[in-house]
């Protein structure tokens, strides 16, 4: 009876090796690879050599999962590139006004809210103020106004005709056409105090003044 002297060896296959290649392709980069490969070969059996066929449709197969590795990577530095171009370029917003999309703004002791909302089509535009309970404490009838930005103001008077207390509140707008109410974006006017830069896939931060944080892409204007 024939024996194999390699049948007991403690080898994998050739495709349960490339199969492991490719699912280990986080940790196991080209050398390791090309050093499993080389072992490979050398303990292989010399009764049932691998298949050229085979062998190249390994490296194939590892060449794709390497390209597509090294395509994130070049990917990835290209955005941690790109966004430190863009907060380089964004700080020269610290310290500037800016109108961005926020549906709250801040009262101080003498000032007041200025904010806008952009109107697609002619309407009558309706701008509520609500306290931090819910309540509205204030009603600002606009009129009707013709496409494109639409500026208001509040002087912190509420319904009643008194000065309302320092503080943030949540901002409504209404934009009424035949019958119809359909709500709009509120944009806010508030000074940037800061900038922090995103991780890899997340976006720049601006830090408002009185109001917190808000995505840089929800800037509308700088004032």
């Amino acid at each position: 009876m024939d024996i194999n002297p390699y049948s007991n060896i403690g080898l994998t296959t050739s495709q349960s090796v490339a199969n492991q290649a490719v699912e280990d392709n986080q940790s196991l980069g080209q050398d390791e690879f090309l050093e499993l490969m080389t072992t490979q070969l050398r303990n292989q059996d010399p009764m049932e050599p691998m298949d050229n066929g085979e062998f190249l449709a390994q490296i194939a197969q590892f060449g794709t999962v390497d390209g597509i590795n090294q395509l994130l990577t070049t990917a990835q530095t290209l955005s941690a590139n790109l966004q430190s171009s863009q907060a380089l370029q964004a700080s020269s917003l610290i310290g500037r006004e800016v109108l961005v999309e926020y549906d709250e703004g801040y009262l101080s002791a003498t000032g007041g809210i200025h904010g806008a909302a952009e109107l697609s089509s002619n309407a009558d535009v309706i701008v509520n103020i609500y306290d931090a309970s819910g309540e509205v404490v204030s009603r600002m009838e606009l009129g009707s106004q013709e496409p494109g930005l639409i500026p208001f103001t509040w002087d912190g008077t509420t319904l009643n005709g008194e000065r309302a207390a320092s503080g943030r509140y949540r901002i409504e707008i209404e934009a009424a056409r035949f019958g119809e109410s359909e709500s709009l974006t509120p944009l806010v006017t508030s000074r940037v105090n800061s900038l922090m830069l995103g991780t890899i896939g997340r976006e720049m931060q601006v830090e408002l003044e009185n109001l917190g944080q808000v995505d840089f892409s929800q800037i509308n204007q700088i004032l």
